[in-house]
C-alpha cells in the first residue's frame, strides 16, 4: 500500500516539477530576449519587427517569478520525487557494520530525523504563516492575474512547510517498514536500506 502510494505521488510530483521547470526555462529566455532585442534589432529583416524589437524594455519580474518557481521545485522534487538513496550519504561506518546494526543505524537516523522535524514544524509554521510580516511584505514584481494582487513572500517559504510535513510522513512509513523488518528477523535486507549501498531508502 505504502508503495503505491509512494510511487502515486512520485509519478505526480514528477509531472508538476517538469511544468515548473519548463516554466523557469521559457521565463529565463524570455528575460533574455526583452533585454538584447533592442540591441540586435537592427538585424531583424523587416523594419516592423525591427521597430518591435526596439521598443522592448527588460521585464521586472522574471527574476522574482524564476526564483519563486525554483523554490517550490526543489522543496516539491525533495519531498516526493527524489529517493533518500539519491542524497549524498556518509556511510563509511555504515556499510561497514552487520545487518542488524544497520537497522538499528536505521531505526535511530529516520527516529532522530523525524523528532527534529516534528519539533520545529510547529515553529516554523507560525513564522511563515502567522506573521504578520510575512503576510503584509509582498514580492513586489509579481501580480496574480486574475486578482491584480501582489503575492505575499509566505509564498515564498511555504513549500518549506510542505517539506517538512511529508519528511515527517515518510519518515514514520520508514519506520513502520524497519520496525516490520526488525520483528520478522529476516536476513534480507530491509526495507528501509537500500541493497544498493545500505543507505536509507
Amino acid at each position: 500500500m505504502f508503495s503505491k502510494l509512494r510511487n502515486s505521488l512520485t509519478r505526480i510530483a514528477e509531472l508538476i516539477t517538469a511544468i515548473l521547470l519548463a516554466v523557469i526555462f521559457i521565463t529565463f529566455l524570455l528575460q533574455i530576449f526583452t533585454r538584447y532585442a533592442p540591441k540586435i534589432a537592427w538585424l531583424a529583416p523587416f523594419s516592423i519587427v525591427e521597430s518591435w524589437m526596439a521598443s522592448l524594455v527588460p521585464i521586472g519580474w522574471t527574476v522574482n517569478l524564476i526564483s519563486l518557481l525554483w523554490v517550490w521545485l526543489i522543496f516539491i522534487g525533495c519531498s516526493f520525487a527524489l529517493q533518500d538513496r539519491n542524497h549524498v550519504t556518509f556511510d563509511v561506518f555504515y556499510n561497514a557494520v552487520p545487518l542488524r546494526w544497520r537497522r538499528i543505524f536505521a531505526v535511530i537516523t529516520v527516529s532522530l530525523l523525524m523528532s527534529v522535524f516534528a519539533y520545529a514544524l510547529g515553529p516554523t509554521f507560525d513564522a511563515i504563516f502567522g506573521s504578520r510580516l510575512m503576510e503584509l511584505k509582498k514580492i513586489q514584481t509579481i501580480i496574480l492575474p486574475i486578482s491584480g494582487e501582489k503575492i505575499a513572500i509566505k509564498w515564498l517559504f511555504a513549500p518549506v512547510v510542505l517539506f517538512m510535513v511529508v519528511t515527517i510522513l515518510r519518515s514514520g512509513m520508514r519506520l513502520y517498514q524497519l520496525f516490520g523488518e526488525i520483528s520478522s528477523k529476516s536476513g534480507e535486507n530491509p526495507k528501509g536500506i537500500s541493497r544498493d549501498n545500505g543507505s536509507l531508502s
